[in-house]
Order: C-alpha cells, then sequence, then structure tokens
C-alpha cells in the first residue's frame, strides 16, 4: 500500500514523504510520483527500511515492515496549489495536495494561516473528529498554508495501564510502539485524512518516546532498567525518522518578515539535566538568533513561559527551565535578540496566549501562543484537575542579571481553554506592524461551525 504526505513546504519547494507498505521489495521500481502531472525521480537508492536493523541497543523484529523515502521537489511558483500522485504500475494510487507559501506576507484579507496542534491520543474515540474539524475549517475558507504538529503526535508510552503496571519484552515494545504510529499515519480514524491534504511540520516531545523522556519514568515499567530503555529510545527515534523527519536537525524557512526556526528540544536531549540541544541545533538557533531583520517565529515541543518544575521527573515531566544552563542560553538569545519573537508550542492540555516586553520598548516583545490538546490522552483529564490552566509566571527561573529579566510578562485570561481543539494563527502585516488573530476551535464545536475564541495579537515590529 502507498501513502503521500507533504512535509515542508516551502515557496519553491515541497518535501514530500513517500511509504511503501506491504509491498514487495522488487516492486519498488514500478512506483512512480507526479506533482501536478509532471514525473518527479523515484530513485532506487533512496529506499530506506524500517526497521533498519542498525544500532547495538535494539534487535528489530519486523513486525512493520516498510520502505520509505523523503523527495524534494524544487522548481516551484509561490502562492500556488499543488497536486500530487503516487501510483504502481500505474494503479494502486495515493494522492496529496498542497499550497506553495507565499513570497511576503500580506495584510489581514490574504494572512499567512498556520494551523497549530499538540498532543493527539488515537485511544480516545472523539480523536475521529479531528479530521471532519479540519474539513470544517476548509469548508469556511481557512486552510491552513502550513499545519504545525508541536509534539506528543503519538503516545508510545499509552494507554498508562499497559505501561505503568506492566513490563514487556522488547519484541513486545516494537509491536505495540509500530501499531501505534500506524493507527496514526495509516488508519481512517487516525490522522490519516488529514496529513496528505496539506504541507506539515513536525516538532516532537516527550511522548513521542515516553513521559518525561529521556529520563526513566515510573509510569513506563520498561524505562527503569537502562538497557531496556535504551532499546526503546533506540526504537522511538527510529520511528520518529521514519514518520515524522530529521527533528533533530532544526528546520529554518521564512514568508518575510517572518523568519521560522522548527527547534526540537527532546530527541538529543540527555538526561536530567544536561543538554536540550545538539551542538548542530545551536549553530542553528544562534544564527537564527543573530538575524537583525523581520520577526522570529519558533517552534519548540514545551513552553518557555514556565518555572523550573524542581520535581524528582519519575512521575512528572522536566520543563524546559530544569536543564538550566540551555534554557537560560536560549531566553539570552530571545532577550538580547534585535527583533520580536513568536514562540508556537503546545504540551500543556490546556490553550494560552501571553506575552513580554521590554523596559522601555514594548513594541520589541516576544509572544508565546499554545494549542494543546487536540485529543485528550488516556487519563489526561485527571491530569488536567492537577494542573489546570495557568498564566505565565510573572518572573522566570533565571539569574537575576540575566537579558530577559525585567520584561514585564502578560497573559490574556480571555483564552483559559483546556478543551479539546486546535488554534488557528492568521499572520499579516500593517506598514512594518505584524499581528496574529488566534481563532480556538474545539471539538465541541462542530455543530456551530465556528471558532469558541477570536482575538488579534500585535506580535512586533518588522525590522
Amino acid at each position: 500500500m502507498l501513502h503521500l504526505v507533504p512535509h515542508l513546504v516551502t515557496q519553491r519547494s515541497a518535501r514530500l514523504w513517500l511509504c511503501a507498505r506491504d509491498l514487495d521489495e522488487a516492486l519498488l521500481n514500478s512506483i512512480s510520483l507526479r506533482v501536478n502531472g509532471i514525473d518527479i525521480p523515484v530513485r532506487a537508492k533512496d529506499w530506506q527500511r524500517f526497521p533498519s536493523g542498525a544500532g547495538a541497543q535494539w534487535q528489530p523484529a519486523g513486525v512493520m515492515p516498510l520502505q520509505y523515502q523523503f523527495i524534494d521537489k524544487p522548481n516551484l511558483t509561490p502562492d500556488r496549489a499543488y497536486q500530487a500522485c503516487a501510483d504502481l504500475n500505474g494503479e494502486e494510487r495515493a494522492h496529496a495536495s498542497f499550497v506553495t507559501l507565499p513570497e511576503q506576507l500580506g495584510d489581514e484579507t490574504t494572512p499567512l494561516r498556520v494551523l497549530l496542534s499538540s498532543c493527539y491520543f488515537t485511544g480516545n474515540k472523539r480523536s475521529r473528529l479531528a479530521s471532519s474539524l479540519l474539513s470544517q475549517l476548509d469548508r469556511n475558507g481557512l486552510r491552513p498554508h502550513l499545519r504545525v504538529w508541536a509534539g506528543d503526535q503519538v503516545y508510545l508510552d499509552a494507554p498508562w495501564y499497559e505501561f505503568a503496571i506492566k513490563s514487556h519484552g522488547v519484541p513486545e515494545l516494537e509491536r505495540l510502539h509500530s501499531a501505534t504510529y500506524a493507527r496514526t499515519w495509516f488508519a481512517d480514524q487516525g490522522l490519516a485524512a488529514i496529513f496528505p491534504t496539506g504541507a506539515n511540520v513536525f516538532c516532537t516531545d516527550d511522548h513521542e518516546l515516553w513521559n518525561n523522556a529521556p529520563n526513566p519514568s515510573a509510569v513506563a515499567w520498561d524505562t527503569r532498567k537502562r538497557a531496556k530503555r535504551e532499546a526503546w529510545l533506540a526504537m522511538a527515534r527510529e520511528l520518529g525518522r521514519t514518520f515524522q523527519g530529521d527533528t533533530g536537525t532544526a528546520q529554518r524557512f521564512s514568508v518575510p518578515p517572518l523568519d521560522f526556526l522548527v527547534l526540537d528540544s527532546r530527541v538529543n536531549r540527555a538526561e536530567c539535566c544536561g543538554r536540550l540541544f545538539s551542538d548542530a541545533q545551536w549553530k542553528q538557533v544562534r544564527a537564527w538568533a543573530a538575524e537583525p531583520h523581520g520577526l522570529g517565529v519558533l517552534v519548540v515541543g514545551q513552553p518557555l513561559f514556565e518555572n523550573a518544575s524542581k520535581r524528582t521527573g519519575a512521575f512528572a515531566d522536566y520543563r524546559l527551565a530544569d536543564y538550566e544552563d540551555d534554557y537560560t542560553a536560549l531566553m539570552d538569545l530571545l532577550g538580547r535578540s534585535a527583533r520580536s519573537t513568536t514562540v508556537l508550542t503546545g504540551d500543556l492540555h490546556f490553550s494560552r496566549v501571553a506575552w513580554s516586553s521590554r523596559p522601555g520598548n514594548v513594541e520589541r516583545r516576544v509572544t508565546e501562543m499554545i494549542s494543546s490538546p487536540l485529543a485528550m490522552v488516556a487519563g489526561g483529564r485527571l491530569l488536567s484537575l492537577l494542573g489546570a490552566w495557568s498564566p505565565a509566571p510573572e518572573k522566570t527561573s533565571l539569574p537575576a542579571r540575566h537579558a530577559f529579566n525585567g520584561a514585564s510578562m502578560h497573559t490574556d485570561e480571555a483564552l483559559r481553554s483546556s478543551a479539546e481543539g486546535t488554534v488557528l494563527l492568521e499572520f499579516y502585516r500593517r506598514g512594518q506592524r505584524v499581528f496574529c488573530t488566534v481563532s480556538h476551535w474545539r471539538l465541541d464545536d462542530l455543530d456551530v461551525a465556528r471558532a469558541s475564541f477570536r482575538k488579534e495579537y500585535f506580535l512586533g515590529i518588522s525590522t
């Protein structure tokens, strides 16, 4: 069976994920790909296999064998719709569509639409409503240019009772984790109806591995012993690379003046409380933050506006601020940046908009937008009661002389939602000033066909 999903799409290029599942390798050379009727090479040497069998931590059982490759299509036209089709010997077909990004950010009549989602659990029957919700946006003329998946697209450690009180062999872990990805990417009740219908950018978080990964977790029994934990980690990382791409390498793209950076803080994370990012990621984020022009948009799997948890981590996820050195350095880059920054994230099982501004320069600010959850994880409602919606902290966990300290912090309490749904962001400009209209679309509102919340926010001056 063939599957085709657009990943990052820019003004002049598109990256397509082509997957052949349950297909004899001898037939791979019979697969063809076309974009708007033009043949795109599907090179035999570019096929990769899952499981690969590489590495000593995990010897694959091969319960979900598939081949895949990422194919880049250059020479596209900005702000244009494209149709892609893959077929096998002219018969079995997989279809996908996407729209290239516009050359420049427009005004409010032609905004850049970005859909921000996180935390999606297929074991929740309401997860099947997600495709209906996104179809509703299309019918309302609000199809996004880009969908940002900010983490926890899968829950490899759920349902909780499967992993908190049971122990599994490594082959059984492979079967369970492969089945989770299959339900999300391939099954009708997952996101299989959503992914092919537009561009997708992925940033992972802990549940792509397990709660509070890479640290041992009391709610994931198999992570308590190092050998099994390393096997789980190896297979989860390979599954992530197979389906969501190499998120451990930062992705940068722009719709001027917006300058996007997708920065995964999970896949290269050390056990607490060492590093959050690889040396290569640090090089990328420093170059992005040093850019003096435009307005930065940072995608990350956990919020920045949180204090350190000060917990042992056996039950709860460590926050970015618990990784004191890397968190301090990242916030320092944002605090010293010559331009404003908007942060897109998820994780917390509620949606929120908060911002900070510098003394004497209220138009240079850092704005954080949280969207979560799309479909609640099993046990998530209890977790929400234990950690309900909260405003951003008035003071961050940073040294007294830090560049970010002294900034005033604000939270808009008009958006206080823990409801399942997604957030549509519409970016636009008025002269040099950049704005975003935030709309919260809940699964509960499918019958009324309108957003439960809609409000405009000033993001900063595009320098």
